[in-house]
């Protein structure tokens, strides 16, 4: 794994009025290529604000955030963030959602070729003329992530992709997930507060704190476990997130 990140903040902290807490504080986080790191912690330790703060929708109050160098200034570091809700349009179908992103990145050659392999690549090959409205959950979800790949992102973020999903369908989409991000190249960043989701997709796990938001700990995640190695891991993760008391402030 290369030495380089793709993306690095640096002792980010943010506060959403100029007199009220920290909502982050002091928070340092590298990505490295094709890594997946999962951020996990309880509700209101800020970890979606990082989420956002990495996505570039949310400049933080101090720190800074750094990306890979390269070679073509024009070409910076792509960056896309999946959300909880799938928040697809419902006037399209399924093959329109995902052709939006790439009209909004201003590509329009190639785009059914294109739309169609990435739906290939989520499971939903026979389903670009379907309503999206009639969907499952799971495959909502692979409509979002189809989206989210449509433009080729070296950094997929995601906030809580799998909460609404039963068991099942969550433990098929994480498997896809990794599958894909291994044809695919990109590196993820993921909020979570699954610890399975964490174990099942992550290289590096961070668990934050509330009051301020900021990390506490960090593991890392073998690339193959055995029954015994996972289950102290999960342990580890679970013990972690329960010495932490909820913040009277909840919020991300």
């Amino acid at each position: 794994m290369s030495s380089v990140p793709i993306i690095e903040v640096r002792r980010i902290t943010h506060r959403y009025a100029r007199h009220t807490p920290p909502v982050l504080s002091d928070v340092s986080l590298r990505v490295a290529p094709h890594e997946c790191v999962a951020i996990i912690g309880r509700s209101g330790c800020g970890k979606s604000t990082l989420l956002q703060i990495m996505a570039g929708l949310v400049p933080p109050t101090g720190g800074d955030v750094r990306f890979a160098s390269r070679g073509d200034a024009a070409k910076p570091v792509r960056r896309t963030l999946m959300f909880q809700r799938s928040l697809l349009f419902p006037w399209l179908d399924v093959a329109g959602n995902v052709a939006l992103a790439l009209r909004f990145d201003g590509r329009r050659e190639g785009t059914p070729v294109r739309v169609q392999a990435l739906l290939e690549q989520v499971g939903l090959a026979g389903y670009a003329r379907a309503n999206v409205r009639e969907l499952s959950g799971g495959q909502q979800q692979r409509v979002a992530l189809a989206r989210s790949l449509a433009v080729d992102p070296d950094l997929l973020l995601l906030d809580e992709p799998f909460s609404a999903l039963d068991p099942l369908t969550r433990a098929e989409l994480r498997c896809e997930l990794r599958e894909t991000q291994r044809i695919f190249g990109f590196s993820m960043a993921l909020v979570t507060h699954d610890v399975d989701d964490a174990l099942d997709l992550a290289s590096r796990v961070v668990v934050m704190a509330a009051e301020p938001g900021r990390i506490i700990a960090e593991y890392e995640i073998p690339e193959e476990m055995d029954g015994e190695t996972r289950a102290k891991l999960r342990a580890c993760l679970i013990d972690a997130l329960e010495s932490e008391p909820y913040p009277l402030a909840m919020g991300a």
